[in-house]
Formats: C-alpha cells, sequence, structure tokens
C-alpha cells in the first residue's frame, strides 16, 4: 500500500529496480556441480564474527551488508569500516564498507573484500599456484513503514585459480520488521542467488555459488536505564549442492552484545553450530553417533569494542576472537577492525 503514498513512491521503484535485477542473475544459476567462492561462506565482519554469526535480526550497521541488507537502514548519516584478517591456511582478508544515509529513510552502502593467500605448493614439479578472490557490492535499504524493513544487495565475485578466472553476479534480498513487543525484532534473508562460476571455458562443468536462507530472531532491552543489551539466535539453511562439510544441513548462530559502558565499551559472546543433523554423519545435535564425517565446526566466539568520540565522530576499535575448532585443524584466530561512525555527515 505504501507504493501509492508519494513519499514511498520514489524508493519502491528503486528497489524493484534492484530486486528485477536480482531474479534475472538468479535465473541465470545452474545446479550441476558443486557449490564454490569460499569469500561467500565465511562470516564477514568483526561484530557478527563475535557474536557467533547471529546478525540477521539485530544488524544495524555497515556489518549488515553480509547478513542482511535491510539492517543497514538503521544507519543515520555516514558509517566506515576497514579490518585486516589472518585466516586459517595463512589466507588473508582485506575489507572495506561504506555506508551513507540518502534522503529520508534510505541507505546506500558498498563492500569490498579481497582475500588471498601465498602460492600454493604443486605436486609432480609444476609451479606453485595462485588464488584469491574479489568480492565488491553495491547495496540500498529503506524503511517502509513504521516497523519495516527492506534491503538489496548486487554483488560481482572475481576468482583466481591456477592461471584460470571466473566471475559471478549474485544479489541478496532482506527485511526486518521490528519494534515488536518486549524489543523482539524478526530478521529474514536469502543470500547469493546469481550466476554459476565456470574456470575453464574448454569445461562445461560449472560451480554454483553458496546459497543461503537466513532467519533470526533479536531482541534489545536497556539494562539500568541506559545499557544495551542485543541478543539474536539465527537459524541458517546453505545450499545442498555438491559435498562439501559447510555445503549441507542446518547452521545455527546464538550471539549477545552488551554495552557495560554506554557508547564506551561492549562486549560479546557466541556460539557457531554448523552442520546440525550431521547430514555427512558423526554426532547428530542430538548426540547420536552415525557413521560418515562429523560437524564441521562447534564452537564459541567472543569479542569488544571500544569506542572514543571526537567531535561528531565516534571511532570504535573492534576485536574478535575465533577459536576455529574444526575436525582437521585448531588454529586461534584475532581480528582487529577501526569503525568510523560520521554522526552528521551524509554525501547524498
Amino acid at each position: 500500500m505504501f507504493a501509492h503514498i508519494p513519499f514511498f513512491r520514489g524508493r519502491w521503484n528503486f528497489l524493484f529496480a534492484l530486486l528485477a535485477a536480482l531474479e534475472v542473475s538468479g535465473a541465470w544459476a545452474q545446479s550441476p556441480g558443486t557449490t564454490t567462492a569460499d569469500i561467500l561462506k565465511i562470516n564477514n565482519g568483526i561484530r557478527p564474527s563475535a557474536m557467533g554469526g547471529a546478525y540477521t535480526a539485530i544488524g544495524d550497521d555497515l556489518y549488515s551488508i553480509n547478513y542482511n541488507p535491510a539492517g543497514l537502514s538503521y544507519i543515520k548519516a555516514t558509517q566506515l569500516v576497514m579490518y585486516h584478517l589472518d585466516s586459517l591456511a595463512d589466507i588473508e582478508y582485506e575489507y572495506l564498507a561504506f555506508g551513507t544515509a540518502w534522503g529520508q529513510g534510505n541507505v546506500v552502502a558498498i563492500n569490498l573484500i579481497y582475500e588471498h593467500m601465498p602460492p600454493i605448493d604443486n605436486q609432480n614439479g609444476n609451479p606453485p599456484v595462485n588464488a584469491d578472490d574479489l568480492l565488491g557490492s553495491f547495496s540500498y535499504a529503506g524503511k517502509f513503514g513504521d516497523n519495516f524493513r527492506l534491503g538489496a544487495t548486487v554483488k560481482l565475485l572475481k576468482s583466481d585459480l591456477a592461471g584460470y578466472s571466473a566471475t559471478a553476479i549474485a544479489g541478496d534480498l532482506g527485511a526486518i520488521l521490528d519494534r515488536l513487543p518486549y524489543g523482539v525484532k524478526l530478521g529474514l534473508s536469502l543470500q547469493n542467488l546469481g550466476t554459476s562460476m565456470t574456470f575453464d571455458p574448454a569445461d562445461s562443468t560449472s560451480d554454483s555459488l553458496p546459497v543461503y536462507i537466513r532467519l533470526g530472531i533479536g531482541d534489545h532491552q536497556v539494562i539500568d536505564g541506559d545499557k544495551d543489551l542485543n541478543f539474536d539466535v539465527d537459524l541458517i539453511k546453505p545450499s545442498t549442492q555438491g559435498s562439501g562439510l559447510l555445503d549441507q544441513g542446518l547452521q545455527l548462530g546464538l550471539g549477545a552484545e552488551y554495552w557495560v559502558f554506554p557508547r564506551l565499551f561492549a562486549v560479546r559472546a557466541g556460539f557457531d553450530l554448523q552442520n546440525i543433523g550431521a547430514l555427512y554423519g558423526g554426532d547428530d545435535a542430538f548426540g547420536n553417533s552415525t557413521p560418515g564425517v562429523a560437524n564441521a565446526f562447534d564452537n564459541y566466539t567472543l569479542g569488544c569494542t571500544l569506542t572514543r568520540s571526537f567531535d561528531d565522530c565516534d571511532l570504535s576499535v573492534d576485536i574478535a576472537y575465533d577459536p576455529a575448532n574444526f575436525t582437521t585443524t585448531t588454529q586461534d584466530t584475532f581480528s582487529f577492525g577501526l569503525y568510523f561512525n560520521f554522526n552528521q555527515l551524509r554525501l547524498l
């Protein structure tokens, strides 16, 4: 009904154009082969990572780009975030995101993520090979009504592997319903609808992108009058194509955040359980042993934020700790990032 109100008409037309682009790119997706693009499978963003990846309902900043683009609509002015991450197997990530409010209740944002690693040793005397991914995205989010928010993201992914290169176009859709009783928020997002990737033109085999359906239930409470408490529960259904451990089964993310000192210091904790039901075997969610491979990932996460205000800018240092307890390797991961929140600056 909002499309008939002049105030909303322009924003609906803009959103419908993005949705149409995503529908076309989704129609190109092919089912053969396994999923690819590992850059789309990790919990990008330091704040969400510290909360076990549970961010679909409570996300309200630039990190929402990678979980539910509707959360971008909470940005009031302009935000900038950047970080570097040293991950498993010497894989490194460079992350940059920028978003600014547009008009009344609209936000646009861009995001660049670069995944790279040292050359991979090859066998049989062949030279080492390189592998890297570059992901760029453009997002729009808006508030449509008193308690309903929508967002959409268009992505361009380029992957290079051993002299071969492949590209894909994909998109995300998200919605948030807030202002519910007792501070409850509901979030829903559909991620990575898009084209498949073909590295060798001479080979008809193509790899599909990992599609995720995320459903989140969050809550916001105020303790002692000024201390914010947020928590979120995410249920995630990945694509079921292929044979990768992380491509099957349900995933569960639990996360909480508490601002011990308002606008100064927050602590976070989360729990990430992947491959619930053990479609590949191992121990299922009830502790029953079944043949096959055990759950791929099952561990806690921790993090914090220290914020300092400078005139009209809040500068935050975000920290996340992830023990990364896989069945095959254990490597602790610390990530640090700088988050700039410009309270008055708007570029549009």
